[in-house]
């Protein structure tokens, strides 16, 4: 790549990171894409793109390219430990949650079952008495 070409596409990036920060996330996307499609390695713009995009599976994916890129970028690894943080601690509650569900499962088929099989014993035996 010429050095013309290398200042015209920081121009643009910084041109997006712009539009970001006016709240024209739209129009930043469209031309971080342009920049990512010329080069699916330009770090920056996929970091960028992480905070353009508009859900937060998008802005992983955005991260996760800029991990594989440069895997030392800490702005990158913090805000995708961010984000998984809160997914991770539903994870764990709903794991807590089905750990709960079960014991009391086990826990009431044990007595419930321990409960029939004692009356349907009572019943042989009375049954079995007349």
């Amino acid at each position: 790549m010429t050095e013309p070409q290398a200042a015209e596409r920081i121009d643009r990036l910084l041109d997006a990171i712009e539009l970001i920060k006016l709240g024209k996330k739209r129009d930043a996307v469209t031309v971080l894409k342009a920049l990512i499609q010329e080069d699916s390695d330009f770090e920056d713009a996929w970091l960028w793109m992480s905070v353009a995009v508009d859900s937060i599976d998008q802005s992983v994916i955005c991260l996760d390219n800029v991990l594989r890129i440069n895997p030392n970028n800490t702005y990158a690894a913090g805000a995708l430990y961010r984000l998984r943080a809160s997914e991770m601690a539903m994870q764990q509650r709903r794991a807590r949650y089905r750990l709960y569900r079960d014991i009391a499962l086990i826990l009431f088929t044990g007595v419930f079952g321990l409960t029939l099989c004692m009356i349907v014993a009572q019943i042989f035996m009375w049954s079995s008495a007349l």
